[in-house]
């Protein structure tokens, strides 16, 4: 009798386990997002998303070849009260790598420089409000705009001795469309798009010596999230444009994999591959999700 209750236990034990397991599995998967392209349903929870970014290749305005690595952060904070409605704060924390100097005026033309500071290259500090106006429960397909301004908060010092900076300053507009829906229990499909316009910016144009400091930014994005099992393993595809629809088009393919580590913590990498002569060549991005 005891063995045969110690067993009815164990089983009961087990099957609580595996149940659990389902449920986080289950609001993980509601909540997952791809590394680049976000949902545009509003989020249940604060989430905070941490970043690291290696990167080779990378065009700046003064310098090219730029190559080396980054640290960046996000927290998006769904407002009380409201279904609808998200606010959404970015920060680049530490750029270092070196680079090419090809500006034409520069005594080091031609010559690789380090690059480092805490800032971004494109990514400035900002702070954006989100909007969910469509629901997939009523239409079909979530969509949300959004839109927000930012301010380049340091610089970049240049040199081994950093005894100059490349002038990293300017302020950025942002505005955007997003969109997600589900085809089936398996997939999954998240599309955005947006601009950046920089304004009083200096350094930065990816367009080169030859571009404005005040120019536009255009991103365009489409993800597609797989989980044809019970796993809490994610694979994902992302196709990433970026556009100054003049001299300057990136387009790069991402894979990448999500691990759902439970249902409040996630870890992600992906490998962006350039597709295109402008743009980056090849890098990898890591990425970390804490919800609370």
């Amino acid at each position: 009798m005891k063995c045969t209750q110690f067993l009815r236990n164990l089983f009961a034990l087990i099957t609580m386990g595996v149940a659990g397991t389902a449920s986080a599995q289950s609001e993980a998967e509601y909540q997952i997002q791809p590394i680049f392209t976000r949902y545009a349903e509003t989020v249940k929870k604060i989430t905070f998303n941490s970043s690291v970014t290696l990167f080779h290749d990378v065009q700046l305005q003064e310098a090219d070849n730029f190559d080396g690595w980054s640290v960046d952060a996000d927290l998006t904070i769904p407002i009380p009260y409201t279904k609808t409605f998200q606010l959404r704060v970015e920060w680049p924390f530490y750029t270092d790598g070196r680079a090419r100097v090809i500006e034409k005026e520069a005594p080091d033309r031609g010559q690789r420089i380090d690059v480092r500071g805490y800032n971004g290259t494109f990514q400035f500090a900002n702070v954006q409000l989100e909007w969910q106006f469509l629901s997939e429960s009523n239409h079909g397909v979530n969509m949300a705009a959004y839109g927000g301004i930012g301010e380049s908060q340091r610089v970049l010092w240049t040199g081994e001795e950093a005894e100059d900076v490349y002038n990293h300053k300017g302020n950025v507009g942002i505005l955007g469309l997003k969109a997600d829906w589900r085809a089936n229990d398996e997939w999954r499909f998240v599309a955005n798009m947006g601009a950046h316009w920089y304004y009083k910016s200096d350094d930065i144009n990816p367009e080169g010596t030859s571009g404005p400091d005040d120019f536009a930014l255009s991103d365009f994005s489409v993800a597609a999230i797989w989980h044809p099992w019970s796993a809490p393993v994610y694979p994902v595809a992302e196709l990433v444009y970026q556009t100054t629809f003049f001299e300057y088009n990136a387009v790069q393919l991402v894979p990448e994999v999500i691990w759902a580590v439970c249902r409040n913590f996630e870890l992600k990498a992906g490998a962006p591959l350039g597709l295109t002569s402008d743009g980056q060549d090849y890098g990898g991005r890591f990425q970390a999700t804490v919800r609370f």
